[in-house]
């Protein structure tokens, strides 16, 4: 019994000892741990200090985010198949206000807009190219590759567009231009002619559709010949036809006959365009001219050679 009782009693001793040396090692800990935080606190303390006798680490910031906010958005590259190629916006070009308020903001909010605008009516995008400002009505997002554009080149667009004046969207009207390498061009209005419902021959003649005219009044004749009544048909059926291709029969012609689309402006009228066209390229020809004749070269000066 003597030999038990030592033997618990020994084990209680160790036991006791364990217990001591465990909070020992506790107390150890938490003192280090109290210890590391007192340096780490001090030296974000001398961090701080030094930032704030700094002023340049806290001024960069802020600069570059007042730059980016004083930037307008540029096109950076084109796709292939994308809203901005078919209204021919080009690499480079600086899009400077939305509905006549100039766009500083973010590639983001741009998006945003364009993706929540109304693809009735669409959105008046201000464009600057080379100097010269015009617009364009995209009715949804222009699916190119966007970047914000050089100081320098917002300096000057913000210099163009100070004596610029964008009118609502009702009052203007998209007109494509085609030209050929000759630098001939045509201006065609997208809107449809009631002419080209009503008298659809007549239209034609203006236009100088001269193949399509000859079809309609072989039509015409063929299906007069038979009965009146085929006659009215052919009839309704072709003012149906022409006030739903009215556009891509112009366009069709026109580019069979060497032209390219070159721009898709929203303009006023047709002299508008036409004097737009004139300050993108003085040397551009209109058939009919409305704004004037064409800059023309002087031709080189014929030389004698002289025999040696």
């Amino acid at each position: 019994m003597a030999e038990q009782e030592l033997a618990e009693d020994t084990e209680a001793m160790a036991a006791a000892m364990a217990a001591a040396a465990i909070s020992d090692d506790i107390d150890a800990i938490s003192t280090q741990r109290e210890a590391s935080r007192d340096q780490a606190a001090g030296a974000s303390a001398e961090t701080g200090e030094a930032a704030a006798d700094s002023p340049a680490s806290t001024a960069s910031p802020a600069s570059s985010a007042g730059d980016a906010a004083s930037t307008y958005l540029m096109v950076k590259e084109l796709r292939a198949i994308s809203r901005a190629r078919s209204l021919r916006l080009q690499a480079e070009d600086v899009i400077v206000a939305i509905d006549g308020v100039p766009f500083h903001k973010d590639i983001e909010s741009f998006l945003d807009i364009m993706f929540e605008c109304d693809p009735e009516n669409g959105r008046v995008l201000t464009i600057w190219r080379n100097g010269v400002l015009f617009n364009v009505i995209a009715r949804g997002p222009l699916g190119c590759v966007l970047e914000h554009a050089k100081s320098d080149v917002s300096e000057k667009a913000t210099e163009d567009f100070k004596g610029y004046t964008v009118d609502p969207i009702e009052t203007y009207t998209t007109f494509e231009v085609l030209r050929d390498i000759f630098r001939n061009c045509i201006v065609l209005d997208t809107r449809l002619s009631p002419m080209a419902m009503i008298f659809p021959p007549v239209w034609l003649m203006q236009n100088r559709l001269w193949e399509v005219m000859i079809a309609v009044f072989l039509i015409y004749g063929s299906t007069l010949a038979v009965h009146w009544v085929l006659f009215v048909i052919a009839y309704v059926v072709l003012s149906i036809y022409f006030r739903k291709a009215h556009l891509v029969l112009r366009r069709s012609f026109a580019m069979m006959r060497g032209r390219h689309i070159w721009m898709v402006v929203a303009e006023k009228s047709e002299q508008e365009t036409q004097r737009l066209c004139r300050r993108m390229d003085p040397k551009c020809v209109f058939v009919p001219d409305l704004v004037g004749p064409p800059v023309v070269e002087e031709e080189p000066k014929k030389r004698r050679r002289r025999r040696s």
